[in-house]
C-alpha cells in the first residue's frame, strides 16, 4: 500500500511538472540570455566577491542561448571572460569596454548605465611618497568629477574621497581617444598600507571586485627592510612580458623601477595601448601589478623621439618637485648632433626609500640625432651656448650627489649600458670610464648602477679604482618585436662577470638552455646596508643571486 501510494505521488508532480512544461514551452534562448543578464546586472552591480559570484551564475544559461541560437555566441563568451579568474595577488578582472558593450547590446540599460564612463586603463600608481601616492587611469568618454575613495586596509575602503583637479587629457589610442586621469590621495601616513576603488563616476570592474591594496614609502630614518623589482626593454606587448609581470605580482617587491625602453616600437600612445589591447596596458600585462605596486620609469630611446606619452603616462609631479629634478618638454639644440632644435622630454630626479637614494637618470637619446653621442652632448658634457636645456641634468645630478653624501646607500638607473658584451648593442664609451658619468656616480658613493637597452642578462664588475659600485643590464624585460629580440652574448670582456643570452650564448655563466631563461627581471632587497640582488627569469627560475654589504 506505501509503495502505491509513492508511485502515485510521483506520477502527481509528474503530471504538474507536464502541465506547467505544456504552459509555458521549453526556455527560449531569449529566456535563457534574460536569464544570464538578471544574475550578470547582480553582479555587475555589486562589490568584493559578489562580483565574480553572480557573474559566474551568468555563464551556463549564456552558453544554452547559445546553444540554441548562434547570434548568442559572442555574447556567452564574454559572459565568460567577465568572470574568468585572474591569477595575480591583490588584482580584479579588468572589463574590457569591447565586452561591456556587447553585454549592453544584449541586456540592455539594466547592465550597465549607456552614460557611464568606463574605464579603459585600470588604476596604476606612480609618485609614492610617505604621505602621497598618485593614482591614473583612463576613460572612454570624459568623466567629470573623477574621483577615487580609499581608506586603511581592512576597512570599507571608503573614508576618504580625492577627486581629479584636472579635466581627463584625451590621448589618441588607435582610433578611439581615451581620457587620461590622474588623482593625488594625500595625508596619508608612512609605510602604511592602504586600499582604494574608483569612485561611482567611472565603471571599473576590477576595483569593484577587489580593492587593490598599495602600502606608501618609509621615511628615510626608517630602516625596515624592503625589496623592489627592476625591469628593463619590456613594453613588447609579448607572453613572455605577461610572464614576466606575472612573477613580478607574485614577488614581495613593493614598488618598481625600469630602465627604460618601456613601450615598443615607437612608445606612442597606442603603442602603450588600454584594455582593448597594446604592448603595456593591455589586460594581461600592467593591470597585474599596476594597481598596488608604485612605478618609477626610465626613459629609453623608444619613445624618446614621440616622448609626451612618458610624461602623460608616468607622472611623478610630488617626487619631481622635493628632489628639485626636471619632468617637462625641453628644446636642445647647438650640438654638432643638432642643426636645429628638438624638443625632448626631461625626466630625471630622485627619491629616498629608509637609508637608500635612488637616481632615475636620462641617459637616453633619439637615435636619428646622435644615440650615445647625443646623450652624452645635450646631458652630460656640461652648458652649452644657446642652449639652455643642455647640462642642466649633469649640474643637478653633482649638486644632489653633494646633499646626500652621507645617505648610506646610492642606486641609479638610466638606459644606455656602461659596458656590455651584447650583439645588438656595444657599451656607452661616453658615459663609462673615471672621466665621465660612471667615474662620478662612483666618486660619490653610488654603489649598484642599473641599465637597460641591449637585451640581455649581464652583470659587471667595478670598474673605477678605489670603488665597489658594480653595473647590471637588464634587457630582457619581454620586448620581442620586429627586429627588437633577444641579444646574444658577444665576446667575454674582463669586466663581464656573468652574462646570458640568445640562442645559449654566455660568458661566466652556464649557458641557457632557452631563451625562457634570458627574459627576467631583477628583485633588489635591502636590509640595512645589506643589498641582495636576485635575477628571477619568466618561469620563476632564480639565478646568478648576489649579496653586497656596502
Amino acid at each position: 500500500m506505501r509503495r502505491v501510494v509513492v508511485i502515485a505521488s510521483v506520477l502527481v508532480v509528474a503530471g504538474i511538472a507536464a502541465w506547467f512544461l505544456f504552459r509555458s514551452g521549453p526556455a527560449t534562448a531569449r529566456d535563457l540570455a534574460d536569464r544570464s543578464c538578471s544574475s550578470l546586472a547582480v553582479g555587475l552591480h555589486s562589490s568584493g566577491t559578489a562580483v565574480r559570484l553572480e557573474a559566474q551564475k551568468a555563464i551556463e544559461p549564456s552558453r544554452q542561448a547559445a546553444h540554441k541560437d548562434r547570434k548568442y555566441r559572442r555574447f556567452a563568451a564574454v559572459v565568460s571572460q567577465l568572470a574568468a579568474s585572474n591569477s595575480a595577488n591583490g588584482v580584479g578582472t579588468p572589463a574590457r569596454p569591447a565586452d561591456l558593450a556587447i553585454a549592453s547590446q544584449t541586456c540592455g540599460a539594466k547592465v550597465l548605465d549607456p552614460k557611464a564612463a568606463i574605464a579603459t586603463r585600470v588604476p596604476y600608481l606612480t609618485d609614492a611618497t610617505p604621505n602621497s601616492v598618485l593614482v591614473n587611469f583612463a576613460t572612454d568618454r570624459a568623466a567629470p568629477r573623477a574621483a577615487v575613495v580609499f581608506g586603511p586596509a581592512g576597512s570599507n575602503c571608503r573614508t576618504s574621497r580625492a577627486t581629479a583637479t584636472a579635466a581627463g587629457v584625451p590621448v589618441q589610442i588607435g582610433r578611439r581617444t581615451d581620457y587620461l586621469y590622474n588623482v593625488e590621495l594625500t595625508n596619508l601616513r608612512p609605510r602604511t598600507t592602504y586600499c582604494y576603488r574608483l569612485g561611482p563616476e567611472v565603471f571599473d570592474l576590477s576595483t569593484r571586485e577587489v580593492a587593490p591594496r598599495f602600502t606608501t614609502a618609509q621615511q628615510p630614518s626608517d630602516s625596515t627592510p624592503f625589496s623592489f623589482a627592476v625591469i628593463g626593454d619590456w613594453g613588447g606587448g609579448t607572453r613572455d612580458e605577461a610572464k614576466i609581470i606575472k612573477r613580478i605580482a607574485s614577488s614581495p617587491a613593493s614598488f618598481i623601477v625600469t630602465t627604460g625602453d618601456n613601450s615598443y616600437i615607437s612608445g606612442n600612445q597606442t603603442d602603450y595601448g588600454d584594455l582593448s589591447g597594446g604592448h603595456v596596458f593591455g589586460p594581461d600585462l600592467w593591470p597585474q601589478v599596476g594597481g598596488r605596486l608604485p612605478t618609477y620609469a626610465a626613459q629609453g630611446n623608444h619613445g624618446f623621439s614621440i616622448y609626451m606619452p612618458m610624461l602623460q603616462n608616468w607622472p611623478e609631479p610630488a617626487t619631481v618637485l622635493a628632489s628639485q629634478g626636471s619632468y617637462q618638454r625641453d628644446a636642445y639644440c647647438c650640438t654638432p648632433n643638432l642643426a636645429r632644435t628638438h624638443h625632448y622630454a626631461d625626466t630625471w630626479y630622485a627619491f629616498d626609500r629608509g637609508p637608500a637614494r635612488f637616481y632615475i637618470l636620462d641617459g637616453a637619446w633619439a637615435d636619428h640625432t646622435g644615440d650615445y653621442a647625443g646623450d652624452f652632448l645635450a646631458h652630460w658634457n656640461g652648458p652649452v651656448r644657446g642652449c639652455p636645456a643642455c647640462g642642466t641634468e649633469l649640474q643637478w645630478l653633482q649638486a644632489d650627489l653633494a646633499a646626500h653624501a652621507s645617505t648610506p646607500l646610492k642606486f641609479a638607473f638610466f638606459h644606455y649600458p656602461l659596458h656590455v658584451d651584447a650583439s645588438d648593442h656595444r657599451s656607452d664609451t661616453y658615459l663609462g670610464g673615471p672621466g665621465s658619468l660612471e667615474g662620478l656616480l662612483a666618486r660619490n658613493g653610488v654603489d649598484v648602477v642599473f641599465n637597460g637597452h641591449a637585451h640581455l642578462y649581464e652583470r659587471n664588475t667595478p670598474q673605477i679604482p678605489g670603488s665597489n659600485m658594480v653595473s647590471y643590464v637588464t634587457g630582457g624585460g619581454g620586448v620581442h618585436n620586429g627586429a627588437d629580440t633577444l641579444a646574444r652574448v658577444q665576446g667575454c670582456s674582463s669586466y663581464d662577470a656573468y652574462a646570458i643570452g640568445l640562442d645559449h650564448t654566455a660568458c661566466n655563466a652556464p649557458p641557457p638552455a632557452s631563451d625562457q631563461q634570458v627574459f627576467h627581471y631583477l628583485l633588489v632587497t635591502v636590509e640595512d646596508r645589506q643589498v641582495k640582488v636576485t635575477p628571477t627569469d619568466e618561469n620563476g627560475h632564480p639565478f646568478d643571486i648576489q649579496t653586497y654589504h656596502f
